[in-house]
């Protein structure tokens, strides 16, 4: 945004550079609101001397518009790759949590472990709220119930000496 910025107003100083960085830094925030962002251009171009402040507000917006684009143009494989992978490992850390060789203490990070990787197979932009064990220690504590052992054969039941 700050490059983008910097060409579009390269011949235009009623925007100064401390508020082009802070444009640059905020972009995300007008994500949903880039008439606020307008608004916010067009008044400080008009009082920064611009002679015509709806053109500096518009290459603003236009600047942030192209910056947004962008970003979700390279945000998206990585989210749909995040998915994909917490899809398959729910499986595993499943076996986990039901493993009866593993300690209680274990079995209950597994669990933690399973749910957090199917909250981010249906929502994977949920890894940028927190790092996973920030969303681990979010969930109640549970620990599932480990799968049925087979009943034993009738050799297993023989002791042999």
């Amino acid at each position: 945004m700050r490059i983008r910025l910097e060409h579009a107003l390269a011949t235009d100083t009623s925007i100064g550079a401390p508020t082009r960085r802070v444009f640059a830094q905020t972009v995300t925030a007008y994500a949903d609101n880039l008439d606020l962002l307008a608004s916010r251009a067009r008044d400080l171009a008009a009082r920064g001397g611009a002679g015509d402040a709806d053109h500096v507000a518009s290459q603003v917006t236009e600047a942030a518009r192209a910056t947004l684009a962008l970003r979700e143009a390279t945000r998206a494989p990585v989210l749909a790759l995040v998915r994909d992978l917490a899809a398959a490992s729910i499986p595993d850390a499943d076996r986990r949590a039901r493993d009866r060789d593993l300690d209680e203490r274990e079995r209950k990070r597994w669990s933690a472990a399973r749910r957090d990787l199917e909250a981010l197979a249906v929502d994977p932009a949920r890894l940028l709220a927190a790092p996973m064990p920030a969303r681990m220690a979010a969930l109640p504590e549970q620990l599932d119930e480990p799968a049925a052992a087979p009943e034993p054969s009738f050799a297993e039941l023989l002791e042999l000496d």
